[in-house]
């Protein structure tokens, strides 16, 4: 009897292969290999005399269903996953075309059409939130036909970026057109009036007008060998610390500092209302008035301005200074409102204070933020790569790597009184009396 061996050993083989990568349909592979397999074993063992001709195929085919049990009980393999990260997206497609890819330039071909892969689950997507971070460790490579008193940790040591936390404060979300369009109530009339049985209603109105702003695209592109294609967690870690992170990082730059002229993001600091205290205004004494009126001060002028004050962006150095702020008796100052988790993360009368060093560097602004559901952050195109060849990459055994990504940013001219900005020595000089 000619029992289909090979057919299950491939079934085993995508299996493993699905499980290494975290893909979506890891745990049907599985199961479909399993259960192919324990079809053949049944044929295969009907008869004694079967048993004994297939002996050696029988126990090959146990270790590899025993090793393949393994990989699934391990941490990494996540049953039912609904989304891949974007290392698994890339590690995925990577796979598919590699081989396409590394043949070109091993018979001196040049690649007709740059690969492209859409990270549809990249940090700023709405599919999935995924934290991009600093995760430089590659696997290392040894050579067998050499000896040395070193060995390959397999580390790199990527220059250190910026802890982004813009995008997962404000209001985010995608436009399939060039514009984002949204519609402003302006010239309010009429005043509603309480009346009798009978008499005339009053009449009221408002208008409405469209507003758009374009979406700015951001690009960067970088030369990579041969050589480090062939090293797909090589490939990957350059991908994420030498072009994603450093895009996400000037991209935040633009949410918060942008001019909104030429290529720039219109910016949160420009939107931005400067600070007046509200209610507070000249209300404190000048002898004790401090940082952490400041932030009351930003609540009481979102709540005149008829909104909820939810997150206020803080400088790093100054949120420092009010976290190690003590009284004369060494006593840490920490008004009663003020929560500090065991993160360290900040809460200040139901408001977060997020750190951050993405504020102007000169000084010009402290603290920005207040009700920031106001704010909209819309992706056109989500971040992508692609690789390709462009110029003289083929003669020079080289391949084009492009990171891009679409996006804008609004404020609604009637949510940027909720939107406060300031520095906190000029904010403490108009809350006290003597202003």
């Amino acid at each position: 009897m000619d029992f289909d061996i090979k057919a299950v050993q491939t079934a085993i083989e995508e299996a493993n292969k699905a499980i290494a990568v975290k893909a979506v349909n890891a745990e049907a592979k599985s199961l479909e290999a399993f259960e192919k397999a324990n079809g053949l074993l049944i044929e295969m063992t009907s008869t004694k005399e079967t048993m004994t001709a297939n002996k050696a195929e029988l126990e090959s085919l146990r270790k590899q269903l025993n090793d393949l049990s393994a990989e699934m009980s391990k941490p990494k393999f996540t049953k039912g996953a609904e989304l891949k990260s974007w290392e698994e997206e890339i590690a995925e497609q990577y796979e598919k075309h590699a081989p396409e890819m590394l043949k070109n330039a091993e018979n001196r071909t040049p690649q007709s059409t740059p690969v492209v892969f859409s990270l549809k689950s990249s940090p700023y997507s709405q599919t999935k939130a995924v934290t991009i971070g600093l995760d430089t460790t590659v696997e290392a490579v040894g050579s067998a036909s050499q000896y040395t008193i070193t060995e390959n940790t397999g580390i790199i040591s990527a220059i250190r970026q910026r802890v982004l936390a813009y995008l997962n404060n404000v209001a985010v979300g995608s436009i399939a057109k060039e514009y984002a369009l949204w519609m402003e109530e302006v010239d309010e009339s009429g005043t509603p009036i309480f009346i009798g049985e009978g008499d005339a209603k009053t009449a009221v109105s408002v208008r409405y007008e469209e507003r758009n702003k374009k979406a700015k695209k951001i690009a960067v592109s970088a030369k990579v060998t041969m050589e480090l294609m062939e090293d797909l967690p090589q490939l990957i870690s350059y991908i994420q610390t030498n072009m994603m992170k450093r895009v996400d990082t000037v991209t935040e730059n633009q949410l918060f500092n942008g001019n909104d002229t030429g290529d720039n993001l219109a910016g949160l600091v420009p939107y931005a209302t400067a600070f007046t205290g509200g209610d507070m205004a000249s209300s404190l004494n000048p002898l004790t008035v401090n940082d952490w009126d400041v932030i009351l001060g930003v609540i009481s002028q979102v709540k005149k301005a008829n909104g909820v004050a939810n997150a206020l962006f803080v400088s790093n150095g100054k949120l420092d200074a009010m976290r190690a702020a003590k009284t004369t008796d060494g006593q840490y100052i920490r008004p009663e409102g003020v929560l500090i988790d065991a993160q360290g993360q900040i809460t200040a009368w139901g408001i977060r204070l997020i750190g951050t060093n993405a504020l102007p560097s000169n000084g010009s602004v402290d603290f920005v933020g207040g009700d920031l559901t106001s704010v909209n952050v819309r992706f056109r195109k989500g971040m992508s790569v692609q690789i390709g060849e462009s110029g003289d990459d083929f003669i020079n055994n080289l391949k084009t790597i492009l990171v891009e990504q679409r996006l804008v940013q609004f404020v609604s001219a009637n949510d940027t009184p909720v939107i406060v900005k300031g520095t906190f020595t000029a904010a403490k000089a108009l809350l006290d009396t003597t202003t």
